[in-house]
Order: structure tokens, then C-alpha cells, then sequence
């Protein structure tokens, strides 16, 4: 066995994925306690932006996509190959990463690297088929349906979150006011404030609301109305808003409210504008897809095998060989083989005179 295969076995390649796994989780683990901690320790309040994920999280999981294309091919294909494969789609990336072709980064990076563990995917649920048994199809190309599905939720995951669009601007009553780079415009068509909630100190309420209603049109054309709020908390004292979500197949559209200017009629909104979710939701799908039809065969499989064992018959009761025979003999007491002797020999002789009387 050459170098390269002592190295690139399946049993290396899946303890290098299992730890890159385990190194992504506490890096992200980490992200997520370091407020907590901070909070804690310090009493100062913090919080990490998607930016300090994206950027601790990039190469391990870049790596972890690599190892398991490595995994799906060194099945079917030798050590030396696999390595080559797995070499390729790593330099492709670095050549997409000076070259750039989609003028973005992290995509550049990621189109090489999922383009090749796709490949690899839809190679191994291509071997799973069994024209002979449909059963046996469904059961192997679930776990790939499943493995495909990831691959989709990633690919969206990276692309929507580098090429989403935001902007805010200060919009009037009755204003339509358009956003920078999107195709969504605004009309803020009321805005009321208010008291809410059991009285707090001096005031009649524990919060102070204000409720803003707008239209929200699409490429010029009405597409939908909305409300948020902008929240003054007076007995936690903090200010929070809502928001208004519209998850659809190709995009997000994400709306809320920065700043309130009641006195001038004003309100400084935030739009982002999140595309490329259709990728997003169809691995989702697939996901839950395979999910299903991996339970499903799992369930019929262990119905077969209860069956199969239930209709085997039972086996008949096996001779006694003759050394267990004599092993038996030989356990029963000296007392009791002579008595059955007597008997036996008294049978014989009480025979013996019944023939000779009659004779």
C-alpha cells in the first residue's frame, strides 16, 4: 500500500470529519456562551453579529464538506483517486477565490466545493439503485436524499447571506419611499401611540407603543400591508420593536423599526431583502424527505424480519447421539440398573415356565 493509502482510509477520513464536526460546534458553542459569559462576569451586555460566526466557521466547514465527499467516494474509489478528487476541488476553490467570479468571496470558495460533494452525492445514490427491488432502492438512496437535502440548506445559507441587500431611510405619512438596490418600496399610511398596560410610577401605563401601518409594493405593484411596533418599556426600561417577516419561495423580506420622531410624524425603518431562499426551502424538503422515507423502510425492514422469523418452523427435536447415551447411562445409579436386571430376567423365566406348561 502506497503512503497516500495508509493515510486516506475510510477510518481516517471519518475521524477527520467527526473532528472538524466537533471543532465547528465549539466554535459556534463558544459564540453563543460569550455573551452569557461576558453578562455574568462583567455585567457588561454583548452580542455577536452573524458576522463573527461566518467568519470563525468558514474553514472548518469548508473542511468538513471536503471530508465528507472524501467519505461518499473512498467506497467506490481507491485512496489515490479519492485524494485527487478531493485535491481538485480544493485548488478550484482557491483558483475561484483569486479569480472571483461571482465578485463575492465566500461564494467564489463555496460553488467548487458543494459542486463536487453534490457530484459525489448524486454518484452514490445512482450505485444504490437496485433495479430488482424498488425497496432496496428507496433504502439506499434515502440516507443521499437526506445528505443531498444538507447540501441545498448550505448553498443557500451562504448565498442568501451574502448577497442580501439592506438599507434604512426616513420615511413620512403618505410617502412612498424606496430602498437602495431593491425592488420593494414603502407607503407608511398611520401612525398611533399610546399607553399600555397596569399603571407604572407617574405613568398611566407600563409601556409607551407605537403603532405603525404601512403598504409595501413590489417592483411598483401593491404586494402587502403591515404593522410594527416601537416598544418603550418603562418598567424594564428598555426600548424593543416587532417586526414584519415575509418568508417567500425566491426571498425574505424583513421590515422594522429603528427610531420614532413623533412630534415631526417620522420613522427611520430598516428593510433587508434576502434572495436566493428557493435553494434554502428545497433543502429543507429533501431533508424531511428523506427523513420520511428512511423511517418508513427502517419500519417495513424490521416487519419483514419479525415476519420471516415468525413462519420458520421448528426444528425437530434432534437423536441423542450415542455418546450422550452413554453419558446418560453412566449417570444412572449402580442400585437402580440392577433392579431393572432382576426384573427384566424374572419376566423372562416366568415366560419361559408359562410355554412349558402348555407344551
Amino acid at each position: 500500500m502506497t503512503d497516500i493509502g495508509r493515510i486516506v482510509t475510510p477510518k481516517n477520513t471519518m475521524l477527520a470529519t467527526v473532528l472538524t464536526f466537533v471543532l465547528l460546534t465549539v466554535l459556534l458553542t463558544i459564540g453563543m456562551l460569550t455573551p452569557l459569559v461576558a453578562k455574568l462576569t462583567t455585567g457588561v451586555e454583548m452580542g455577536l453579529h452573524a458576522q463573527y460566526f461566518n467568519n470563525r466557521s468558514a474553514l472548518p466547514t469548508a473542511a468538513l464538506v471536503v471530508f465528507l465527499t472524501t467519505c461518499l467516494l473512498i467506497g467506490y474509489f481507491d485512496a489515490k483517486k479519492s485524494a485527487i478528487i478531493a485535491g481538485a476541488s480544493i485548488a478550484l476553490s482557491i483558483l475561484f477565490a483569486i479569480v472571483s467570479p461571482f465578485n463575492n468571496t465566500p461564494i467564489d470558495i463555496t460553488v467548487p466545493l458543494v459542486a463536487f460533494a453534490l457530484a459525489a452525492t448524486l454518484y452514490k445514490m445512482w450505485r444504490s439503485v437496485d433495479k430488482q427491488s424498488t425497496f432496496k432502492t428507496m433504502r439506499g438512496v434515502s440516507a443521499h436524499i437526506i445528505h443531498l437535502g444538507i447540501l441545498m440548506v448550505l448553498i443557500g445559507v451562504v448565498v442568501s447571506t451574502n448577497t442580501r441587500v439592506e438599507d434604512s431611510s426616513i420615511l413620512s405619512i403618505n410617502t412612498v419611499s424606496t430602498f437602495t438596490d431593491q425592488h420593494y418600496s414603502i407607503n407608511v399610511t398611520s401612525m398611533t401611540s399610546g399607553y399600555e398596560g397596569a399603571m407604572f410610577q407617574n405613568n398611566p401605563g407600563s409601556s409607551y407603543v407605537t403603532n405603525i401601518n404601512f403598504d409595501v409594493y413590489k417592483n411598483n405593484k401593491f404586494f402587502d400591508s403591515g404593522q410594527v411596533k416601537y416598544i418603550t418599556d418603562f418598567k424594564w426600561g428598555q426600548t424593543y420593536t416587532t417586526t414584519y417577516i415575509n418568508r417567500g419561495v425566491y426571498e425574505e423580506l424583513f421590515i422594522a423599526p429603528r427610531a420614532v420622531d413623533e412630534a415631526n410624524a417620522k420613522i427611520n425603518l430598516y428593510v433587508r431583502t434576502v434572495p436566493f431562499m428557493t435553494v434554502l426551502w428545497i433543502g429543507m424538503y429533501l431533508m424531511a424527505l428523506g427523513i420520511i422515507i428512511l423511517g418508513v423502510t427502517e419500519h417495513v425492514k424490521a416487519g419483514r424480519n419479525v415476519k420471516m422469523e415468525s413462519d420458520i418452523p421448528k426444528k425437530m427435536k434432534p437423536k441423542p447421539s450415542k455418546k450422550k447415551v452413554q453419558k446418560q447411562r453412566s449417570e444412572v445409579p449402580m442400585e437402580d440398573i440392577e433392579k431393572k436386571y432382576e426384573e427384566k430376567l424374572e419376566r423372562e423365566l416366568m415366560k419361559r415356565k408359562s410355554e412349558r406348561g402348555e407344551n
